[in-house]
């Protein structure tokens, strides 16, 4: 536990330093959405791309991202219906945050020190089927939703800017070099690790930077919402989870902390890509953050996980 209280310490840090330079006037929120512009485009590609090539496939395997898939479809088809009176732009952002999941920042550091490299495998593989939901599910909703004027939908706009997603694409190209198993030259693999390696520190900051706990009145209720719809989830698949799978195993462990797991912080720079309220994605994300960490060491402490 010594481990996991280090990771959440040295996240918070990172998180911390970024929005102690905004308060100081280093960087403002202006400056934030060029560091989420350049995230897109260069450190969440390589590391979608890098992440993809360390798994090994096993055919069970694949039932795990069928979970995150199915979790992440029913948190957000109740959000959209559950957000339907409030305008488009608040419901997008809303909705985004009701479906993707904080794995490769937030899980993979702390599973790695509850776990090993073992809990890793288990982990990778939800982190496809979260992939498949944050930039193929996640980003069209809040697309959708962005351009959608006066009841009418431009579908072929929508499908062209989730097409044109950098990492969803770095993702298949991934996938298919694994698959295919072509051997990337050592200078290529290194440079694109060394991205990846970047993408953590600067997502943290970003938080950092876009760190506030101030909403309008109006607004607190909806962030409620969003809470209680993710979390309500996540308990009932926790208790499912140990219900139906009674035979202690480290999958099962693993899978019983993921379904806890804080909103993915790709909706930071998802909102500014769309031009959303990006205090409210903050506020969701640091929330979020600080309600999972508890939870997961809660669980893993109380049922005796690892």
């Amino acid at each position: 536990m010594n481990q996991t209280n280090s990771v959440f310490l040295i996240t918070l840090g990172i998180a911390t330093m970024g929005f102690l330079i905004k308060k100081f006037d280093f960087v403002s929120e202006k400056d934030g959405k060029s560091i989420s512009k350049f995230l897109m485009h260069t450190t969440f590609p390589a590391l979608m791309i890098v992440s993809m090539l360390r798994i090994d496939f096993k055919p069970t395997l694949f039932l795990i991202p069928l979970l995150c898939i199915s979790l992440g479809c029913i948190m957000t088809l109740i959000a959209w219906f559950l957000f339907s009176n409030y305008s488009n732009q608040t419901r997008g952002v809303l909705t985004m945050a009701c479906g993707g999941l904080n794995v490769g920042l937030f899980a993979f550091p702390i599973i790695e020190g509850i776990w090993g490299r073992e809990g890793l495998v288990y982990v990778a593989m939800f982190d496809i089927g979260n992939t498949i939901i944050t930039f193929g599910l996640v980003y069209s909703v809040g697309s959708y939703f962005a351009v959608r004027e006066e009841g009418k939908v431009n579908y072929k706009k929508v499908l062209g800017k989730v097409i044109q997603l950098p990492p969803l694409q770095a993702m298949f190209i991934g996938l298919t070099i694994n698959a295919l198993e072509i051997e990337l030259p050592v200078v290529a693999y290194d440079f694109l690790d060394v991205l990846a390696k970047a993408n953590k520190p600067l997502v943290l900051l970003l938080m950092g930077i876009y760190m506030s706990f101030e909403l309008e009145k109006s607004q607190v209720l909806a962030v409620a919402k969003v809470l209680a719809i993710r979390y309500a989830c996540g308990i009932v698949g926790v208790i499912l989870l140990y219900v139906f799978w009674p035979e202690p195993s480290l999958v099962r462990n693993v899978l019983i902390v993921c379904v806890v797991l804080p909103i993915g912080m790709t909706i930071l720079p998802f909102a500014d890509e769309l031009n959303y309220d990006s205090r409210i994605a903050g506020v969701l994300v640091n929330i979020s953050l600080l309600i999972s960490f508890l939870l997961m060491w809660g669980l893993v402490v109380g049922l005796k996980l690892a």
